[in-house]
């Protein structure tokens, strides 16, 4: 039975608020990098219409939050420099452990391969600091003053929007992990933005892939009206019809956690799937659907990287009823390698939720390749040669093989821990490996692999 309308409206006072200032980060809110709780052993799987069983989740647990960063200015080294503007305080610290981590890494790889143009990497830390008005803009101006030719960061799409002016006109290029909103594509950055995290479009793209391959032909759309759910539902729609599916009713909801009518998608037989485009606060249409005959058990249903995460279990009526809910996340699952080099890194035991970290590693090496292909390290250069270094070419996955054909002139596309990024002309990746989760039978979230798109 759906939650009463003032359970819901009590949830979003003290919860939701916070949710859709994180949402920004990739869409997606706090909710993917909450712990995975496991079930137990015991559990027995969820058995699934469409995907086949769902195992018990899997523990993980979020890395503690960073210190602030240092403020004393960093000495300029002789070759490329690079600035992290990554969450150590602020709305986002839960997230940011992780990707400094995977940064650090990437440039030690970078480094014994011979750093870029000869020259060991410079390394300098900054802090997002999501909700502090004005902290991501005084740390860019104090990292670009201190001689940073790239930023790497933030994984906010609305901290992107605040600094990616500020970087432009310095001099330097910034590439996010996180910042998945499609409207940056629309702000004029000077061609000085590139994200290694899957856009909103590219989610929409992926999903569709995922329900057709999964044989179903036709979907009843809900979507969440605001930018998010436009971009991903555009996507999805496209690429869906695209393959022969077909979208017949669409419900858009505004964003709230007030009890949901289905209206027209109440009536009559239901498509074969029923995709909810939103956040956190799709909880009131999932509780519908259900109360409608229609939970993820017995009916196909996916959600978005938005929803995906342990709060939406936080927001339903019933946990448990969100079992064989599934779709896709917009990040990579790292290989087991990163994983451990990361907790070793972070000193921590045991299996961490590493969001972020593989999107973050790869936007590292890839602009060090492309100020080794340039034969340069200002942000000029860099934003010139990123996208021939992650399209097109002789593919290469490790730091050291790919230094080695940038420097002998070769035409090369690196493939890397997220996958093959083929970073467009306006800056954003073409392909992606993301990360196929769905609920397991106790209502938590679980983490199924990776997923290749396209």
């Amino acid at each position: 039975m759906a939650g009463s309308p003032a359970r819901h409206r009590n949830a979003f006072a003290v919860g939701v608020a916070f949710a859709l200032v994180a949402a920004s980060a990739c869409d997606s809110g706090p909710d993917e990098a909450r712990p995975e709780r496991t079930t137990t052993t015991a559990a027995p799987a969820a058995t699934c219409p469409v995907g086949g069983d769902v195992p018990p989740a899997v523990d993980a647990t979020a890395p503690a939050p960073l210190p602030p960063a240092a403020t004393e200015p960093v000495p300029a080294g002789p070759g490329l420099d690079l600035a992290t503007l990554l969450p150590r305080t602020g709305d986002l610290a839960f997230l940011g452990a992780a990707p400094v981590a995977a940064a650090q890494l990437a440039v030690q790889d970078v480094d014994a391969a011979g750093g870029v143009l000869g020259a060991p990497i410079t390394l300098r830390h900054g802090d997002s600091a999501e909700g502090t008005p004005g902290a991501a803009e005084a740390e860019t101006d104090r990292l670009l003053a201190e001689g940073a030719d790239a930023v790497i960061g933030p994984l906010s799409s609305s901290v992107a929007a605040a600094v990616l002016d500020r970087v432009a006109t310095g001099g330097g290029v910034l590439v996010s992990p996180g910042a998945a909103a499609t409207a940056l594509d629309r702000l004029d950055g000077g061609g000085r933005l590139f994200r290694t995290v899957a856009t909103e479009v590219l989610q929409g793209r992926a999903l569709a892939g995922l329900v057709a391959d999964d044989g179903v032909r036709s979907v009843d759309l809900v979507v969440r009206a605001d930018g998010y759910g436009e971009a991903v539902a555009g996507g999805f729609t496209d690429a869906f019809e695209a393959a022969g599916g077909s979208v017949g009713r669409r419900l858009d909801h505004p964003p709230t956690l007030e009890a949901t009518d289905l209206g027209p998608l109440a009536q009559g037989r239901p498509a074969g799937a029923t995709v909810v485009v939103g956040l956190a606060d799709s909880a009131p249409v999932l509780d519908a659907l259900a109360e409608a005959g229609r939970p993820p058990a017995e009916h196909p249903t996916y959600g978005t990287d938005g929803n995906l995460g342990e709060r939406l279990g936080d927001l339903v009526a019933e946990r448990a009823g969100l079992a064989c809910l599934r779709g896709l996340l917009a990040t990579a699952p790292p290989d087991e390698e990163l994983a451990e080099r990361i907790a070793v890194e972070l000193g921590a035991d045991g299996r961490l939720v590493l969001d972020h970290a593989a999107e973050t590693y790869d936007a590292v090496v890839a602009v060090a390749l492309a100020a080794e292909a340039a034969g340069a390290t200002d942000g000029a250069s860099i934003a010139g040669a990123l996208p021939a270094v992650t399209r097109g070419g002789t593919p290469c996955h490790s730091p050291a093989d790919c230094l080695e054909l940038a420097r002998q002139g070769g035409d090369l596309v690196y493939v890397g821990r997220s996958g093959r990024l083929g970073l467009d002309d306006q800056g954003n990746r073409s392909a992606a490996e993301l990360t196929l989760a769905a609920f397991d039978a106790r209502g938590r979230l679980a983490r199924l692999g990776g997923r290749s798109v396209p």
